[in-house]
């Protein structure tokens, strides 16, 4: 048992009197130890839930954030991508449709970094298992990785490749019944250090906390909103607040709701449909307008434009798909 971590679960668990939020340097070195394997299950254990149940500070994230990516795999400076997307939540009501918007970019040579993890028993459809689908096979190393992605200009890591300890206290849901703060850390991780950073979120004011976080790593460019389901994917069924950070400070950017029709549940959940839609062989009313408003938001992070130009230049790129290949295809 490590009583220098008792102190950290004290500091945080005395109530609302006695107790007291992180510094920065505490979150850091509290969340070191606990990747770090330097504390016992029960601390580890006691430490995530006082945390959900009062909820991270913006400071204590940036700490955490700061032990997660001191601990990365060192290979992966192999890997230089433009945008780093985390695929963290996973669909219930609809496709995944915002990889098409990848896959437009990954073929208008914009590199793309799509990481991610899967919950078990959580019944959603996770990225890693419609990306096959879609062209893009799974790999299971950095090296393959780096291959891939010069080969496609994107591919897929699991979190298990890149901070396999951070993925270990995601799969902790199924012992706690509860997510913990490793669902928001891994979305901040941008752990190839990419020049812009995409991240979804679900909850109301969720977004609010990724701009502060984001606003203390200026080194890159980042894009947050409530996405559907919480992945990296704009409904267009409602209107959606764009949160563009650059250089510590933070824009927003309000996109309009495209249909006032509410999709109903997709209760076949088929992958191939996504393929009949970029083939044009089929139409699909939320698919479509996720697709492109998705891209849309992706364009104003990269391309630095406003809402009207990144309009017109995703109906450009998306009219000028090669519906021939797959959406991801070797250059």
């Amino acid at each position: 048992m490590s009583q220098q971590f008792s102190n950290y679960i004290k500091i945080i668990g005395k109530g609302q009197k006695g107790g007291r939020s992180l510094t920065r340097q505490e979150a850091y070195e509290s969340m070191k130890m606990v990747l770090s394997n330097q504390v016992t299950g029960d601390q580890r254990g006691a430490f995530l839930m006082l945390l959900r149940t009062r909820e991270e500070t913006p400071e204590e994230v940036i700490g955490f954030v700061d032990a997660c990516r001191e601990l990365l795999e060192p290979e992966l400076a192999e890997l230089t991508p433009t945008l780093d997307v985390g695929c963290y939540a996973g669909k219930r009501r609809q496709l995944p449709w915002y990889l098409l918007s990848c896959a437009i970019l990954a073929k208008n040579d914009y590199t793309v970094m799509l990481h991610g993890a899967h919950e078990p028993g959580s019944g959603r459809l996770y990225a890693s298992k419609a990306l096959p689908t879609l062209g893009l096979v799974e790999v299971n190393s950095i090296a393959d990785a780096s291959r891939q992605m010069r080969e496609f200009g994107a591919t897929y890591l699991d979190l298990s490749h890149l901070l396999p300890a951070l993925n270990t206290i995601i799969k902790l849901r199924e012992v706690f019944g509860l997510r913990s703060c490793a669902n928001t850390l891994a979305r901040l991780l941008n752990p190839t250090s990419a020049p812009f950073c995409v991240q979804g979120v679900y909850h109301m004011h969720l977004d609010h906390k990724h701009c502060r976080v984001n606003e203390s790593f200026p080194a890159f460019e980042a894009l947050c909103f409530r996405g559907d389901g919480g992945d990296p994917e704009v409904n267009s069924e409602r209107k959606t607040e764009l949160y563009v950070t650059r250089n510590g400070s933070t824009e927003e950017i309000i996109l309009p709701e495209l249909t006032e029709k509410m999709a109903f549940k997709d209760t076949q959940m088929n992958v191939s449909d996504m393929l009949a839609v970029w083939r044009g062989e089929a139409s699909h009313l939320y698919g479509e307008q996720a697709i492109h408003a998705t891209l849309v938001s992706y364009l104003i992070l990269l391309e630095r434009c406003d809402v009207e130009k990144a309009n017109t230049l995703a109906t450009q790129m998306w009219a000028k798909r090669d519906i021939t290949t797959l959406p991801f295809a070797q250059h």
